[in-house]
């Protein structure tokens, strides 16, 4: 059988006639064809995904092992490969210890049927997993590691996850099994940490696409300015920062009667409750879905038209990913910020507190500033909004996109919008005391996001259902 046959086929397994874009068929050729390390950094809705699955299914013999942030992102691709009848299978805490016998036992058959062993990256450090896969390594039956969002890996990212920095030495350990690096969000900075940390070897095969979305419409309202900011019509998920924002805003936009049905998401519900909503928002009977930021990482819903920041994200690189969430199915969505002064206050005491009351690097104390100011500055002036995201990701040659944000199409009208707002700030400085000191006497730092620092941490977990608990004996027992 030729190798464009055999490919042609492979395709066929996933759905698809043809690859989605040339860099993508040269990516998925170069990896089938090569025993490189590989970086790739398409955007959201750039088939991604594809490009270490499409290896992983072309080895007709072994299997590939996939190191992913987020257990709900692992169900949802078990699920779809599943459905496809491509053998993907997962290993974490969630699983029963007859569960986890059945994926290990077949790891140890001599030609096991996994095609794709998806785990989080926290059991990929502990030593019980290290001592199977090693075993499994031994009998040569390991074709890729594969690291998704390998932003993670980076203290210059804005999803930092110290557990990363371990996958280099399992990487050392799997020593000739070629590892693919994946992200949609990495400047020049997180690549470089990336290519470090994960200990890839030179020549790195290196795929990079614009981080441009040509049919996503940015566009940024100033609630100050706003009369009743409920009228403007939305659909899809909108981003608020506390859970009671969250309930609020589903409570008001539900009263105006001109959305459908609006529902709130959050870890302050059960999760029996959270799969009830989700599946509703999924299957188009909720229209809307208020939720905190977490919410979308692990869900693949191609035809989301609006993604709207009620509140402000943490950084440039966050608000790109989280927006990025609309419209993959390449038709035009819209991505909106609500701006206000006062939340641009509130979020800088919150990074600043989180700067304080962490043991972080000075890199990323000055990565988690610079990626804030980036987009305070993204919000606050008329540049092409298109333009501005693209060079903060170092991409230099892209031109203003003329058409698809409020920037380009209305230029006077944000120009004097900018002018307004400025009328109505208070001095900046006083401001940002009184803001402050407000927090401080009414709200309490233990209230300011996501109901304080520690329920932030206790619904991160939640959302990210990260596999910490994962006890080393869990494996043993069953191994």
């Amino acid at each position: 059988m030729t190798t464009e046959i055999k490919v042609k086929q492979c395709l066929k397994k996933f759905g698809f006639e043809k690859f989605r874009s040339d860099i993508q068929e040269k990516a998925i050729l170069s990896i089938i064809n090569g025993k490189r390390d590989v970086f790739i950094s398409f955007p959201t809705g750039a088939g991604k995904s594809l490009c270490y699955q499409f290896p992983a299914v072309y080895k007709e013999d072994g299997l590939s092992l996939v190191i992913s942030p987020l257990l709900a992102l692992i169900q949802d691709q078990v699920k779809a490969l599943n459905d496809k009848h491509i053998v993907a299978r997962t290993l974490n805490s969630t699983l029963s210890q007859q569960e986890k016998k059945i994926v290990l036992g077949d790891l140890m058959q001599r030609q096991p049927t996994t095609r794709l062993l998806y785990i989080t990256p926290e059991l990929a450090a502990t030593q019980s997993f290290l001592s199977i896969i090693k075993k499994v390594h031994q009998r040569e039956l390991i074709n890729y590691l594969i690291i998704d969002e390998a932003h993670c890996v980076s203290q210059w990212g804005h999803d930092y996850r110290p557990d990363y920095l371990k996958l280099g030495t399992l990487h050392d350990e799997l020593n000739n099994v070629p590892c693919i690096a994946l992200t949609a969000t990495a400047s020049q900075q997180v690549i470089d940490d990336i290519y470090s940390s994960l200990h890839l070897k030179q020549p790195i095969l290196e795929f990079k696409s614009s981080v441009i979305r040509p049919n996503l419409f940015y566009d940024v309202q100033f609630k100050e300015l706003l009369d009743d900011p409920f009228i403007h019509k939305l659909s899809g998920i909108i981003y608020c920062r506390t859970r009671d924002t969250c309930s609020d805003l589903a409570d008001k936009l539900t009263q105006t009667g001109q959305f459908g049905s609006v529902k709130a998401y959050h870890a302050g519900f059960t999760n029996e409750k959270r799969t009830q909503i989700q599946n509703e928002w999924m299957n188009g009977i909720t229209s809307i879905i208020c939720a905190t930021i977490s919410f979308g990482m692990g869900i693949d819903k191609a035809d989301v038209r609006f993604v709207v920041h009620w509140d402000l994200s943490k950084s440039i690189s966050g608000y790109y990913q989280e927006s990025g969430r609309a419209g993959r199915d390449g038709k035009r969505s819209n991505c909106r910020m609500y701006y206000s002064a006062r939340e641009r206050d509130t979020q800088l005491f919150l990074i600043n507190q989180e700067i304080n009351d962490k043991r972080i690097s000075d890199e990323q104390k000055t990565s988690m500033l610079n990626g804030f100011n980036a987009l305070v500055q993204y919000c606050e002036e008329a540049k092409c909004r298109h333009l501005v995201i693209c060079n903060y990701f170092g991409d230099m040659l892209i031109k203003p996109c003329e058409t698809m944000c409020d920037v380009c199409t209305q230029r006077e009208l944000v120009a004097t919008s900018l002018q307004n707002l400025k009328k109505k700030k208070i001095d900046e400085t006083n401001n940002r005391r009184s803001t402050n000191r407000i927090m401080y006497r009414n709200e309490g730092s233990e209230e300011q996001y996501e109901g304080g620092r520690v329920a932030n941490r206790r619904d991160e977990r939640e959302y990210r259902n990260t596999d910490d608990d994962f006890r080393r004996d869990d494996l043993v027992e069953t191994a």
